[in-house]
């Protein structure tokens, strides 16, 4: 199952399943070489923002159920071939009788229905075939996978979520969000004005290195803004989520149905945890743990080697700028994570709504990675916990 033909052949499946199985192959897919054999991680990119699209029969049929009548007759015009298929949908240009350029995200049929079966199929693949590490549990990422997909297949949530994040990113110039249409979403099509922008790393290949670093720190600055300023954060860091506009080099921010609420006690935790890198603070960074639940007295050990992998990631705030090409720092949080294996079992579990804010953590750093961008990550976070500190009382 490791060489890459092998690899490569499951990735073309996965490409064709949609849904829930192929869903979980992109999140896998963000992790690369941080979970899965080279392979296999090099193999999956396809999912990131590809996928079989529906016949044109079983489109129409959609799109009449929904709207009670042809997309011809309620669009000024629709192309029938889609700009592009994911997992849980494909994406349609349309035309309003009004003359706006639209998209819309129109659902598969049957998606919501497969989810908790497509996602227990791939979890006995993915073991059977030995593609995750041994000891890893993935009890409580599938359970939370599920969950979480059930949310996203509700295209009027992912409509109020986009709305919502709208009201937040209103007036900052460097964002672009596109416009939903109410009017012609429905909870399984969503609406949306369609934003002419080209992916965020194929625009990367042709950028100098400060546009390169403009984006990355712009990217950091909106993960922490997300965390401490806005209490909401779109979990799904997938690089088909960023684009950017050609004329105006803006960076577009697409599909918000993994959109969640940072609560209180979450940004709590998070402050002290950065407030603990930067400073470079044992003692904070061991509160956080214990804070998670992650800590048991009787293996204080793994404990001090959670600390100590942190610590290690704290060097991302020791320099005014932070190379993310140029650092091997992934690699050596690996080798934490791995001497980990053995206090599997023995170790308490974090509430399971941090599995989807570590995934915005990880893909940030990836996706700054990919842009081999150098990133002010210490003042960012400096002025973004500076002006998110709450009042005292």
């Amino acid at each position: 199952m490791l060489t890459a033909e092998a690899a490569q052949i499951l990735a073309a499946r996965l490409s064709r399943l949609r849904g829930a199985a192929m869903k979980v192959g992109q999140m896998l897919s963000l992790e690369g070489d941080n979970l899965l054999p080279a392979e296999f991680a090099k193999a999956l990119e396809v999912l990131r923002s590809s996928a079989h699209h529906m016949p044109e029969a079983q489109l129409l049929s959609v799109l009449e159920k929904e709207y009670g009548k042809s997309p011809l007759e309620r669009f000024e015009s629709f192309e029938m071939k889609p700009l592009a298929a994911a997992s849980i949908g494909q994406v349609h240009a349309a035309r309003t009788k009004e003359g706006d350029a639209i998209v819309l995200k129109i659902q598969y049929p049957g998606v919501q229905g497969s989810i908790d079966s497509d996602v227990d199929n791939l979890r006995s693949l993915l073991s059977l075939a030995r593609l995750v590490p041994k000891g890893l549990d993935l009890d409580d990422f599938v359970k939370e996978v599920k969950l979480e997909l059930h949310r996203e297949v509700d295209y009027e949530r992912e409509l109020e979520q986009l709305e919502a994040y709208r009201l937040h990113a209103e007036g900052d110039p460097r964002l672009r969000l596109p416009k939903p249409y109410r009017e012609h979403s429905t909870s399984r099509i969503l609406a949306m004005e369609r934003m002419f922008a080209v992916p965020l790393l194929t625009w990367a290949e042709t950028a100098s290195q400060a546009e390169r670093d403009r984006m990355g720190n712009l990217l950091f600055e909106l993960l922490l803004r997300e965390l401490f300023v806005f209490g909401l954060s779109q979990t799904d860091p997938n690089p088909a989520n960023f684009q950017v506009q050609t004329s105006d080099a803006r960076l577009v921010l697409l599909d918000f149905g993994a959109t969640r609420s940072v609560t209180p006690d979450v940004a709590a935790l998070y402050r002290l945890a950065f407030e603990g890198l930067m400073t470079r603070n044992p003692e904070l960074i061991r509160e956080v743990v214990v804070n998670l639940g992650v800590h048991r007295a009787e293996v204080p050990e793994a404990t001090e080697l959670i600390v100590a992998m942190a610590l290690e990631a704290a060097e991302a705030f020791d320099e005014p700028l932070y190379d993310f090409r140029a650092t091997d720092l992934q690699q050596r949080i690996n080798r934490y994570s791995f001497g980990l294996m053995k206090f599997h079992g023995k170790l308490g579990t974090p509430p399971p709504e941090y599995i989807f804010f570590q995934r915005k953590l990880t893909g940030t750093f990836l996706l700054g990675r990919s842009l081999g961008a150098r990133i002010a990550c210490r003042r960012l976070a400096e002025e973004t916990l500076q002006a998110s500190r709450p009042a005292l009382p």
